[in-house]
C-alpha cells in the first residue's frame, strides 16, 4: 500500500480496524450477566479505554453512542421493554428454527453491523473514484475503475424509492405491463418488440416499485462526465448507499412464516458472516485489512 494511499484512505481505514462488534459483545455480556436494569447503564459505565481482540479503543462509549437505539433492544431479554419492530423468523442454515434470545441477537447484529459498513464504505468509496456501481454492463468506464474482461448481464439495475424518482431526469415507463411484471419476469417486459433492456436508459414502474435500468454500455445520468463523480451524493437512491463490504449475519429467504396471529412473515436464515464484493477496487486493494 502506498503512502500516498494511506492518506486518501486513513478514515475509512481506521474505521475499518477498529470494528464496533467486540464492543457490541462486551456490552450485551455485561448488562445480562450485571444488576443492570437498562443498556443506558451499563454505556454510563464504559468510560475508560478498553482492549478488545487486540484492538485498543479510546472511547467506547463514544464510539457506541449511535448504536444505542440498537443496543436498548436487548432489555427485551430482561422483560424490561418491548421491541420497537416485530422479529423476523429466523431459521439456522439446517433450516431449523433458532431460539427468540438468539434471533433477537443475530438481529441487533445485523442492524448494527450493516450501519458501520455503510459510513465505512462511504470513506472508502468516494476516494476511490470507481464508478462501476454508477454504469451498466461493459461501459467505457470499467477500465477505468479496474475491471478486467467482458461482464455477462445485459442490465444492471437500481431499485428506487418512490421519493427517489424525482432524481432522474430520464423517460419513464409506467404501464399496465410494466406493473404487472417485475424486472425479472420471464418473458421479460416487451417494448416495441423488443426486451425492455434492449432500449435506452430509463425509469421503470414494476410490480413491485420503482428502478432505473442501465443497459449496456450506459451511465448514470447522475455520474459527471467531467469529474466521474456522483452529482447527487449527498442524497443518493438508498441502495447506491450499500457496502461493498456488508453485512452477512442474517440473509432474506424467498419464503414466509406465519405467525400466531395469521400474519405472514418473512424468514432469514443465519449465517452469521461479512462478505465483500470482489468487484470493488478498494475491497481488492484493502482485502488484507478486510479480512482481519
Amino acid at each position: 500500500m502506498h503512502a500516498e494511499d494511506d492518506k486518501i484512505f486513513q478514515q475509512g481505514l481506521s474505521r475499518l480496524k477498529k470494528p464496533v462488534l467486540p464492543l457490541v459483545n462486551m456490552v450485551q455480556f455485561l448488562y445480562l450477566t450485571g444488576p443492570f436494569a437498562t443498556v443506558g447503564e451499563v454505556l454510563g459505565r464504559v468510560t475508560k479505554a478498553v482492549e478488545l481482540e487486540g484492538v485498543l479503543y479510546e472511547d467506547p462509549r463514544q464510539m457506541l453512542a449511535e448504536y444505542a437505539a440498537f443496543l436498548n433492544e436487548f432489555e427485551v431479554i430482561k422483560g424490561k421493554k418491548k421491541l420497537s419492530a416485530a422479529l423476523p423468523f429466523i431459521v439456522n442454515e439446517k433450516d431449523e428454527p433458532v431460539a427468540k434470545r438468539q434471533a433477537l441477537e443475530l438481529w441487533i447484529k445485523q442492524e448494527i453491523l450493516s450501519r458501520e459498513l455503510e459510513a465505512i464504505n462511504s470513506m472508502l468509496c468516494g476516494p476511490c473514484g470507481c464508478v462501476l456501481c454508477c454504469t451498466g454492463p461493459n461501459s467505457a468506464f470499467d477500465a477505468a475503475s479496474g475491471f478486467r474482461g467482458r461482464m455477462k448481464q445485459e442490465f444492471f439495475e437500481i431499485p428506487l424509492a418512490d421519493s427517489e424518482v424525482d432524481l432522474f431526469t430520464l423517460a419513464r415507463i409506467d404501464t399496465e405491463a410494466s406493473r404487472s411484471r417485475t424486472v425479472l419476469s420471464d418473458p421479460p417486459l416487451q417494448l416495441e418488440k423488443a426486451p425492455f433492456y434492449k432500449h435506452e436508459m430509463a425509469l421503470y414502474h414494476w410490480k413491485n416499485g420503482w428502478s432505473l435500468i442501465l443497459p449496456e454500455g450506459s451511465v448514470c445520468p447522475q455520474l459527471s462526465k467531467d469529474t466521474q463523480r456522483c452529482m447527487v451524493y449527498t442524497k443518493r437512491p438508498g441502495v447506491c448507499r450499500k457496502p461493498q463490504i456488508f453485512a452477512y449475519v442474517l440473509e432474506k429467504t424467498p419464503d414466509t412464516a406465519k405467525r400466531s396471529d395469521g400474519k405472514l412473515i418473512p424468514v432469514y436464515m443465519a449465517r452469521n458472516k461479512v462478505l465483500a464484493v470482489w468487484d470493488c477496487p478498494y475491497v481488492r486493494k484493502f482485502q488484507d485489512e478486510i479480512g482481519t
